[in-house]
């Protein structure tokens, strides 16, 4: 038993993959083909990820007709693709049926720059300003986490977004700040012909045809894609891709919506000011932009006044020992941590390769979380390492530099 290389256990693929066993939620199966790699012909699955199944697994043929079995693959190209196929070839042998999932009104409100309407009993608008912790206590979405653990909302009721009526609206939420505006919303769209026709028919509905489409995206014959504002500060994309060398057709355009808007309220923080007391500091005598975004963190603020009049407007790093603070402050906000929730800190350096070169200054916590704080020319922290440990009282490590292959 323990040398069992693919099986099934109940909606569960078991397969080898190297030396490790991996595993495929068939009850998300979305679409299958039959690939050559290296002379080796795989099964290829979508189900809730990529999946190759190597052919040359023992007992490979036996789960591969239960597989078929139930979702009626066409056997008889698969195998054909297997005897006479060729390195890279690629077939589709099953994809899943999709209902349509979208609806294009013929009559609507032009209330997008406000928000979207929900189709609960009786519907209600929302505004994009509304957080996370709102939505989830309004009893319209329910949370659900994906097979990786990332948690997600979906919303329980059909959502009208101005002329397009989802019956599917969803909300990646999954390491947001509770009390922030919904940042981003998706979903994946189905015609009746589950084609490109979701695309055309959104292109349609919000592209021009006399427009220079390389102003929004592009359309090419692997994928077309598309961004434009859709409201005010309200971004929208739509994506469709098609079956190619390195693409897989799956029948679906992805919608996203993007909340662009600024709630700067959020970086307020004239308690902390009132009170801090700078006791040390770094200067890096340049600004630097801040990787870490208030809509995601809430410890992002404004850099304090008293800050900027110390490192003369450049980014660096503050202590307040008094209150147990650190700071770290970028080009127009700052990050602000208790200073027993750092474990140490990183200064990691990448060598050019195929990409560029750069430096990234890493905070761990105690947690066991981390968090990129800024990114620079590669070797540029390295010289204020022994500064940091000096006033903060915490390792710093610089491994050694990789390549960025």
């Amino acid at each position: 038993m323990d040398n069992k290389e693919i099986w099934i256990e109940e909606n569960t693929l078991f397969y080898k993959d190297h030396c490790s066993i991996e595993n495929a939620n068939l009850f998300t199966l979305k679409y299958a083909y039959v690939q050559i790699l290296g002379d080796v012909p795989y099964l290829f699955i979508f189900a809730d990820r990529q999946h190759y199944i190597s052919t040359k697994l023992n007992n490979f043929d036996k789960i591969y007709l239960q597989i078929s079995e139930r979702y009626g693959l066409d056997d008889e190209t698969f195998f054909a693709v297997c005897k006479t196929g060729q390195e890279g070839d690629k077939v589709k042998i099953w994809a899943k049926k999709s209902p349509q999932n979208f609806q294009i009104l013929d009559e609507y409100e032009c209330d997008g720059d406000f928000g979207y309407e929900v189709y609960a009993e009786p519907k209600q608008m929302i505004s994009w300003d509304t957080t996370y912790e709102q939505l989830e206590a309004s009893g319209y979405v329910e949370a659900y986490l994906s097979d990786f653990g990332a948690r997600y909302l979906r919303f329980k009721y059909p959502v009208r977004i101005e002329a397009v009526l989802i019956a599917e609206l969803e909300i990646y939420a999954d390491n947001t700040v509770a009390n922030r505006p919904v940042q981003e919303f998706f979903a994946d769209l189905y015609d009746e012909t589950n084609t490109d026709e979701s695309y055309k028919k959104l292109r349609q509905l919000w592209i021009n045809e006399d427009v220079d489409i390389n102003q929004y995206g592009y359309e090419r014959d692997d994928q077309c894609y598309l961004q434009f504002a859709f409201a005010k500060d309200i971004s929208a994309s739509i994506c469709y891709t098609y079956d190619n060398d390195t693409g897989y057709d799956d029948g679906s355009t992805s919608l996203h919506f993007y909340n662009k808007r600024e709630y700067k309220y959020f970086l307020e923080n004239k308690a902390y000011e009132e009170v801090m007391e700078i006791s040390g500091w770094i200067s890096f005598n340049k600004k630097l932009d801040m990787n870490i975004k208030y809509a995601d963190n809430e410890n992002v603020k404004y850099i304090p006044p008293k800050v900027n009049e110390l490192l003369k407007n450049k980014s660096g790093i503050w202590l307040d020992s008094v209150n147990h603070k650190i700071g770290f402050a970028g080009a127009d906000t700052a990050l602000i941590l208790d200073i027993e929730k750092v474990k140490h800190f990183t200064l990691q350096n990448i060598l050019p390769a195929k990409g560029a070169g750069y430096a990234d200054f890493i905070v761990y916590l105690n947690t066991g979380n981390y968090m990129y704080v800024f990114i620079e020319d590669t070797y540029f922290f390295d010289r204020f390492a022994q500064q940091l440990e000096k006033i903060t009282k915490k390792p710093v490590e610089i491994p050694e530099a990789y390549y960025n292959c």
